[in-house]
Parts: structure tokens; sequence; C-alpha cells
């Protein structure tokens, strides 16, 4: 009996089919290994990259508090963790790429830079993790509140205020006091063509304060800030609240009465507010 041809040919294609689903599962693998080798290898990239971020996020947040509560940044690392007093735990202050390196502490002009190194462990690179504290900032932050408590109590006393002024008057000397004090403030982060225009501002605003004052017979503002006879305590204010954020005295100013140093800590620049 013949046996016919189809049937012959069953176990040859069925080898072939095995063969086949072998080599299948085979490549199946060895991409399923590629994968998980993958995987594994970019796990712990993304995570340092991660605490990177959060490593410095931390120690720039610290950083603030510390220059709002003593109006200045520590010298160190070793200062911003101290006087963060425990508010803030786990290891921030470690560089996740620096093999057990602090965070780079360093100072840019009176900036605080805070940098965390990339995957290439190198600092200076495009993958480093950057964060720049403005100090002027924060100082402007913290003399804005002084000043404007102590020009409030200003306008209404007799150096800027007189029984004889009209509602309008007193509207218009607080008014320009107020667009010489903003215009001053916007001085040091303004281009040439700005300040051309803010020094308009502040030269009207300060003949309008002049002319006010002069006009109802307002008293002369004292030469000096503190001490008998100044200007706090004709203001019936204490001598100890003429301190700017950065512990400095306050400076007499012709217009507003008083002006704080700025970043420089150093009177007459353009930083003063």
């Amino acid at each position: 009996m013949t046996v016919p041809r189809q049937c012959r040919d069953v176990p040859a294609n069925g080898s072939e089919n095995g063969f086949a689903l072998l080599v299948m599962f085979a490549i199946v693998g060895t991409a399923s290994l590629g994968i998980v080798l993958a995987v594994g290898l970019l796990a712990p990239i993304a995570d340092a990259d991660a605490r990177s971020e959060q490593h410095v996020a931390t120690a720039e947040a610290a950083a603030r508090d510390q220059f709002r509560a003593s109006g200045a940044f520590g010298a160190t690392m070793d200062d911003l963790v101290n006087a963060s007093h425990g508010r803030v735990g786990g290891p921030w202050r470690v560089d996740p790429w620096g093999s057990g390196q602090d965070l780079d502490y360093g100072f840019v002009g009176s900036s605080l830079r805070l940098r965390a190194r990339g995957a290439d462990r190198t600092l200076g690179t495009a993958d480093d993790v950057t964060a720049t504290i403005s100090a002027e900032d924060l100082v402007r932050a913290r003399q804005r509140a002084r000043l404007r408590l102590i020009r409030a109590v200003l306008t209404r006393s007799s150096y800027r205020w007189a029984a004889t002024m009209t509602n309008p008057e007193e509207a218009q000397m607080r008014q320009a006091m107020r667009d010489y004090a903003i215009a001053r403030r916007a001085w040091l982060t303004a281009d040439a063509p700005t300040r051309a225009t803010l020094t308009n501002t502040m030269t009207t605003a300060a003949a309008t304060v002049s002319s006010l004052a002069s006009a109802h017979g307002c008293t002369p503002l004292p030469l000096a800030v503190t001490g008998a006879g100044g200007l706090m305590q004709g203001l019936g204010m204490a001598d100890g609240r003429a301190i700017d954020g950065l512990g400095a005295a306050l400076l007499p100013d012709a217009t507003l009465g008083v002006i704080a140093r700025g970043a420089d800590g150093t009177g007459g620049t353009d930083d003063d507010m």
C-alpha cells in the first residue's frame, strides 16, 4: 500500500515548525533579557537624577530660610546644615553623583550657588543640577517691611504733614513718596533707557515732596536717623527699628527719611532702597 505524500511530509514539517518555535523563543528570551538589563541600568540613573534635584531643592529652601532669619548665607555647607536645626532631615547635603561628596556650595558675587553633578560625575558640565539664590532679592524682601513702617509713620508726622494741607495735598504727598520709593527699588534691575525714565520719576517725586513740605512749613528732617534729636526720636520710634535687613543702621534720605543699603552692604550705591 502506498502512503499518501501529505502523510509522509507531516513529521518533517512538524520538526521544522518545532525548530522555528524554539528559535522564536530564543529571540524573545534574548530581547527580554536585554530589556531587563536596560531597565536595571537606567533605574539607578533615573533615581540619582531625581535625588539630585531633590537634594538641591532642599538645600536651596534651607539657604533661603537661613538668610531670612539672619540676613546672610553661611560661609560653608556645614554652616547651612547647622542653621537648619534639623528641620530638613536625611542626606540632602550629599551629591548623589559625587561619590559621597557634598553638593557644591559656593558664591557668584553676592549670590549663593548650589550644584549637583550629573551622570558624568563632573561639575561645570551641561547635566549639572544648579540653583542660584540671589542675595539681593532676599535682602530687598527683608528691607521692604522695615522701611514701609517707618515711612508710613513719617507721612503722618510733622515732617511730611501739616494741618493746613488739603486732603488732595495729603494724598499727593503720600503718592510722591511712594513713587520715589518704587522707582528707587526698580533701579537696580533696570536697563539704561528704563533708568532714565526712573530718574525722571524720582526727580519729579522729590520736587513734589519738597514743594509741599516747604509750602506748609513742615519740620525739616533731622540730619541723623538715631540718637538724641534724630529722626527716629522725632517719629516716636525706638532707635532699634532703624536697622536694615543686613543688620546695619539705616541711612538718612532727604525725600524718604531713611534708606537701606542693598546686598553690597554699602550706602550710596545703585542697590540702596
